[in-house]
């Protein structure tokens, strides 16, 4: 039954992903819907009890997709080393949301924030993927990536996290010492991780109209600074810490023994 489901269903899952087509619709309205229903409903729950018992589950939960999903495909003989490593942006923030879920820190709060609410949601909205429901890589397209955006909507909603100031310039730091990182790994698995090496094939005009590399890395580089401006604004007329360190000195006792 495994067989069949995995493996005889995959050779029938072939037909072509249309962004903003009827599936790509129905995606995002069912996301939307779900977030904003289990959210209401999560802000009538005492926030203590949430981060105790709530956030070990999500980390379960997130382990779980990052494992699954791989073992999906190598059942289908569709694993590749140069795509389904945990290393593209929504990877790597995964592996780092579990961290913070099970040991909060601010620092990685203040990258995770952007790093998510920005790869994540664009991985929805114009997501790089070549075949359409009902295959394996529809739902592990859509389904890890509205998890994080959930997860990270959680914090800001619930727990009532805030990227400190100064948080813009150290998420746009850590995003590019990371690109660094990837270089090597990019050379060895003749890989695309971050889309160092060439522009992700999208149907959507504005990726459809960058240059040829290396001169799209700049405008990306342009591009997510000031996205990463954008996403801070909610919060500049909220009181909160000058810096991170003002933060650190905002937090009781055991907050700071959370960091």
């Amino acid at each position: 039954m495994l067989y069949h489901l995995i493996i005889v269903n995959y050779r029938r899952m072939k037909r072509a992903f249309t962004l903003f087509g009827f599936s790509h619709f129905i995606a995002l309205s069912i996301i939307t819907a779900l977030m904003v229903f289990i959210l209401v409903k999560l802000q009538t729950v005492d926030p203590e009890k949430l981060k105790k018992r709530l956030n070990p589950l999500l980390a379960v939960l997130i382990l779980t997709q990052v494992t699954m999903w791989r073992i999906i495909f190598l059942f289908q003989n569709d694993f590749s080393l140069t795509n389904d490593l945990p290393f593209h942006l929504c990877g790597i923030s995964q592996i780092l949301l579990i961290v913070y879920l099970i040991k909060p820190n601010k620092k990685l709060f203040n990258v995770l924030y952007y790093w998510i609410m920005s790869g994540s949601t664009l991985g929805v909205i114009i997501p790089d993927l070549k075949l359409d429901f009902p295959s394996a890589r529809y739902f592990s397209m859509f389904l890890p990536h509205s998890l994080l955006v959930f997860i990270m909507l959680y914090l800001l909603l619930v727990q009532k996290n805030k990227p400190a100031k100064g948080s813009v310039l150290h998420a746009f730091t850590a995003l590019n010492i990371y690109a660094i990182f990837l270089i090597p790994i990019n050379l060895v698995t003749k890989g695309n991780y971050l889309f160092l090496v060439e522009i992700p094939v999208v149907d959507f005009g504005p990726v459809e109209w960058l240059p040829e590399w290396p001169w799209y890395l700049l405008i990306l580089e342009i591009f997510f600074i000031g996205l990463y401006r954008l996403l801070y604004q909610p919060f500049t007329t909220a009181q909160q810490p000058e810096t991170y360190e003002e933060q650190q000195d905002s937090l009781s006792p055991e907050q700071r023994y959370l960091e």
